[in-house]
């Protein structure tokens, strides 16, 4: 209880958000609450991938962006869904970097939401998706950042539309902005919090 009251003084003027441990990745090797999130050093096995990397985003990648930039399991040539998910986080990647270069990349972020209840909202809607009931499970914690964040449509994020669509929800994307859905959907908003960044306190359920 001590813990949190110093904590609730000295990080007060501090913003506060809310994200889902999906892949249990938050706190491998016993970290506990209230540490440090940062980037990672992920360095490719040939030369000239891990000098253009470094050249790229010398100062690291999150996980998400080991996944989804730096996975050497995946190829491109697959037309799988794991490859097309790489390939749209690419084009979500170079627009930003072309056009909207003060926002942070979605390799070097992580995910998070407003509100408790959009992040088991969240939980609920990834759990589907991947067919895998463990994710209900994930726990939630609080993301604490005095950084500039991005707020996007990840409904945008998706690839059932044409390749100009898709280069336009890009800028909608990163713009803020969504686009009305025909099937019914809804916008869901998701926030980047640019690493590093310090995880709170587990929200109880």
């Amino acid at each position: 209880m001590m813990l949190h009251i110093i904590f609730n003084k000295r990080f007060s003027w501090m913003q506060k958000y809310y994200t889902a441990d999906s892949a249990n990745g938050l706190f491998e090797s016993g970290v506990s609450e209230f540490c440090i999130v940062g980037l990672g050093d992920y360095t490719p096995k040939q030369p000239e991938q891990a000098d253009f990397l470094n050249q790229m985003y010398p100062e690291g990648l999150s996980k998400h962006g080991y996944n989804y930039l730096y996975n050497p399991n995946i190829m491109m040539g697959n037309l799988t869904h794991a490859s097309k998910a790489l390939m749209i986080g690419l084009v979500f990647e170079l627009v930003r970097r072309s056009h909207f270069p003060e926002k942070p990349s979605r390799y070097q972020s992580l995910f998070a939401c407003q509100q408790v209840s959009e992040a088991k909202q969240f939980r609920e809607l990834l759990a589907d998706e991947k067919e895998n009931d463990q994710i209900r499970k994930a726990s939630i914690y609080e993301v604490i950042t005095q950084r500039t964040v991005h707020r996007g449509d990840m409904e945008l994020v998706k690839s059932d539309c044409p390749v100009l669509d898709l280069y336009r929800r890009a800028h909608l994307y990163w713009s803020g902005e969504t686009v009305p859905y025909k099937d019914g959907g809804e916008p869901f908003c998701e926030i980047l919090i640019p690493l590093p960044v310090l995880i709170g306190q587990r929200v109880p359920e």
